[in-house]
């Protein structure tokens, strides 16, 4: 596969062409009801968009509304390894995550995300949800590592249907209210792995709150 480019942030047209092209047919389909929408925070702020992870298109959902701005997500190295999808996912403003290496390239191209004035979108959780009926799983680190490096509110988005989402599905996309960095204890003078913890755990608990008011 060829290597990514980790060294700037760029900017593609290929997203807004696919997005306003595609969006509309996306909701069709999988019946997509939006709520929350007043809680997306407005321009110029900086934060991250946390969504829990039941299928591949989740960055698709939680991006479908005209107030998301263009995100910037991490997706497993595994599927660049094809050049077709590669392309269209680096297009798409994704970029891959070694999974389980210790590879900081991508927690580091994230954080340079945040600086650069953009909005990344992760799933904490960290590997797609197949069964447990969809339940939001523990949290990863990463969502509150690159919120602690750059001063960064999450955007938690819960992602709800009945049964494994497909075509025909009824699927809400619920975003809920900002988690500020003060909320997360960032502003704390000792700041230590435990409270990174504490914090991904928070937003992970939003999620499900949002996740549990739709079931």
């Amino acid at each position: 596969m060829k290597e990514f480019d980790y060294s700037e942030v760029k900017h593609y047209k290929f997203y807004g062409i696919v997005k306003t092209l595609f969006a509309p047919a996306v909701k069709a389909l999988y019946h997509v009801k939006t709520k929350g929408i007043e809680n997306i925070p407005p321009k110029g702020t900086r934060y991250i968009v946390a969504v829990n992870h039941t299928c591949a298109f989740d960055p698709v959902f939680a991006g479908m509304s005209d107030k998301v701005p263009e995100l910037h997500f991490m997706a497993k190295s595994e599927l660049y390894k094809n050049p077709i999808v590669g392309w269209v996912i680096t297009h798409m403003y994704g970029f891959p995550v070694k999974r389980g290496t210790g590879d900081t390239s991508a927690i580091e191209f994230g954080e340079k995300i945040i600086e650069e004035g953009h909005v990344m979108a992760i799933c904490p959780e960290g590997k797609r949800i197949k069964d447990k009926d969809g339940v939001p799983q523990k949290a990863k680190s990463g969502v509150a590592v690159i919120a602690k490096a750059t001063n960064a509110g999450v955007l938690p988005v819960a992602i709800c249907s009945k049964g494994k989402i497909k075509v025909g599905s009824h699927v809400t996309v619920s975003y809920g209210k900002l988690i500020t960095p003060e909320e997360m204890g960032f502003d704390k003078e000792e700041f230590g792995p435990h409270d990174i913890k504490k914090a991904a755990n928070l937003v992970m608990e939003r999620i499900t709150e949002l996740w549990q008011a739709e079931r």
